[in-house]
């Protein structure tokens, strides 16, 4: 499946392994350059993670909400590139230090504010800490409720009806709205009875007595999962099944109930694995695999080992095989991103140490997968969305005639 009016270079699979070789790559030497604890400036965790997720956050902004507007006339791949990745680059620096950290974290909400935190009596090395992980909550909510409207709700109302930058206004103040009340519910309550210390909220999170699991983690564990099916609907299923539900907005809420619970039931069946492997829970155990709150968190980080499998596969291995009968084709696909996921994994923990500079560690405070996993993925990302997957494709526009219009949908 090639987007962009395009076709891979070298045909496949060699396209797909020579573009996974060099977007890696890529990936690596920005990583030794900027986050590395043994490279250049060893910025991992923070600041660079709260960075680099505003980055895949206001890239979703640029390329699915907005269209890529208004740069998506200029006609040089590279060009565009360029001009995409420096206003994105651009905008997060202003969200991050403008908006969030010099307006919002100062007169509406302290958590968003070093400065503020600290003039709390809190360390400025945990106020860091805080506000690294806040601000990368409010992407993480981000990662589905500003897409899901685009992905399984395919912008109804608005498709087709209202120009951009009008469409992806309307879209994009939408979708705040539910990403506001997202974190409002399932971030903002554990971070004020962690961080603050609020009496009110001492009892709080709400969600703790529902799988006696009253820590971030349980929501992160979750919504992680459900970020990786809605980009699974998108990119290797095709947006099937739910393509059988014609009319909107009851194909996007069927869609929405079942990948929620297809993420439940994920959580649940890795917690289990997790219990096979290592055993039961110990209740005083405050990191680690003893610990229940971590292995929600780790479920997340299994999860994060899908992410770069399934654009992948999608993006520079044309989804093979969708030309197969399309039940075949989605069992086979799917099948192919979980195994990538679990390869992934293993090496992962082999080379972590000599390629990324983190120890091999089951723990949250010394090795966190996600902050790499995130990274890999913001080459592909940028490539496919601001450059049309140059130079690992190219175009095919003046076979359109022969072919037929081509039909394009924006996934993730």
């Amino acid at each position: 499946m090639s987007d962009h009016g395009s076709k891979p270079r070298w045909g496949q699979p060699l396209t797909g392994i020579i573009s996974t070789a060099v977007l890696l790559l890529v990936a690596l030497v920005t990583w030794f350059i900027f986050a590395s604890p043994h490279g250049i400036y060893k910025l991992y965790e923070h600041p660079i993670l709260a960075f680099l997720a505003w980055m895949i956050l206001v890239g979703l902004w640029q390329h699915m909400i907005f269209g890529d507007w208004p740069f998506a006339k200029i006609k040089s791949q590279v060009t565009r590139g360029i001009v995409e990745i420096s206003v994105n680059i651009v905008m997060v620096y202003f969200i991050i230090y403008g908006v969030f950290q010099g307006f919002l974290g100062k007169i509406i909400l302290p958590l968003w504010s070093v400065e503020t935190l600290m003039q709390r009596g809190i360390a400025e090395e945990v106020a860091k800490d805080l506000v690294g992980g806040s601000l990368t909550m409010v992407v993480l909510m981000g990662f589905f409720t500003y897409s899901f409207w685009t992905i399984i709700f395919k912008k109804w109302p608005w498709a087709g009806k209202l120009d951009a930058p009008s469409a992806g206004l309307a879209e994009w103040s939408l979708t705040t709205v539910v990403t506001l009340l997202a974190y409002g519910c399932l971030i903002y309550p554990f971070y004020v009875a962690v961080a603050l210390k609020q009496p009110i909220a001492a009892a709080a999170p709400w969600w703790g007595g529902i799988d006696g699991v009253p820590h971030l983690f349980y929501i992160v564990g979750i919504w992680e999962w459900m970020v990786v099916y809605l980009f699974m609907t998108a990119n290797v299923w095709s947006g099937k099944p739910f393509h059988l539900i014609k009319k909107q907005p009851w194909s996007g809420l069927v869609a929405l109930v079942l990948i929620i619970l297809l993420a439940y039931l994920s959580v649940k069946i890795t917690i289990a694995g997790m219990g096979a492997v290592w055993g039961a829970v110990d209740p005083t155990a405050a990191d680690g695999p003893a610990s229940l709150a971590w292995r929600y968190y780790n479920s997340a980080t299994l999860a994060g080992f899908t992410l770069f499998p399934l654009l992948i596969w999608n993006h520079y291995f044309d989804n093979w095989p969708e030309k197969i009968g399309s039940v075949a084709g989605w069992f086979i696909r799917t099948g192919i991103v979980f195994a990538l996921a679990a390869a992934q994994f293993f090496i992962y923990y082999l080379i972590c140490l000599p390629l990324l500079g983190l120890k091999p560690e089951f723990s949250n405070h010394v090795n966190k997968p996600l902050v790499w996993l995130f990274w890999a993925i913001i080459p592909l990302l940028f490539n496919d969305w601001f450059m049309g997957k140059y130079p690992f494709y190219k175009s095919t526009a003046e076979k359109v005639d022969v072919v037929g219009p081509k039909t394009t949908s924006q996934s993730g």
